[in-house]
């Protein structure tokens, strides 16, 4: 009986370069993909085990159709977008549950009646939300561009998260129609606090995604040695 024929590592690391080429940014999902079109490699050999690894690797990939490796990409920018915003509403999820919303509810209530209290402090919290906004996005792009120099130019699907995080703040803060919030809500108690807490538990949810990429990072740059030659 013949012994099935497996992906050798120069072959793995061939896919890995031509998924890299394909546009295949992210390096976790490059790897990842790296996997899938392997075994589906080994998968032909086992149909014809006799097949050079070129023709069965262009088979694979002429199983994609027109479009190529373009489907893939647009199938792993949505895995991505998807992942992110999981991670997102996990953090809110958290604020919502017990004990942690006692805290957030208590938290609004002193930031509302502070502000119904006191006209003047509207202006200084709207002042306090664009500078933490953009405080953090600073520090969230400072860090990620170490990570990725850390991993030798590469990026990880974690590590998107600060251009996630500037395109939403865009559209919620920095659009010029939406300048009206620091003129006509700044004297309004309940928007600003609504937005007060909506920006807080969003920083942290993305400085909390970061963190879990810096932790990534030495595994990944383990996992690709085993990619380079």
């Amino acid at each position: 009986m013949q012994e099935e024929r497996e992906v050798k590592q120069e072959q793995l690391r061939y896919i890995y370069d031509f998924c890299k080429r394909k546009d295949i940014v992210f390096v976790d999902l490059r790897m990842e993909l790296v996997d899938h079109l392997a075994s589906r490699v080994e998968a032909i050999w086992k149909q014809e085990p006799d097949l050079s690894f070129e023709l069965a690797f262009h088979r694979v990939y002429k199983s994609f159709g027109i479009f190529g490796m373009g489907t893939i990409v647009d199938e792993y920018s949505k895995v991505v977008w998807k992942k992110y915003w999981t991670l997102i509403k996990s953090e809110f999820g958290h604020w919502l549950k017990p004990p942690q919303v006692f805290a957030a509810i208590l938290f609004m209530l002193v930031c509302y009646y502070s502000l119904e209290s006191f006209a003047l402090l509207g202006p200084i919290v709207w002042i306090l939300i664009y500078s933490g906004i953009i405080g953090t996005f600073i520090y969230m792009l400072l860090k990620s561009k170490r990570l990725i120099k850390k991993m030798g130019g590469e990026r990880s699907m974690l590590l998107s998260s600060p251009r996630y995080f500037w395109l939403i703040i865009h559209l919620l803060y920095l659009m010029p129609l939406n300048h009206f919030h620091v003129f006509f809500t700044a004297s309004i108690p309940l928007p600003t606090t609504l937005m007060l807490s909506f920006s807080l538990v969003f920083a942290i949810a993305n400085l909390k995604i970061l963190k879990l990429a810096q932790d990534q990072t030495d595994s990944l740059k383990e996992q690709m040695r085993y990619y380079l030659v």
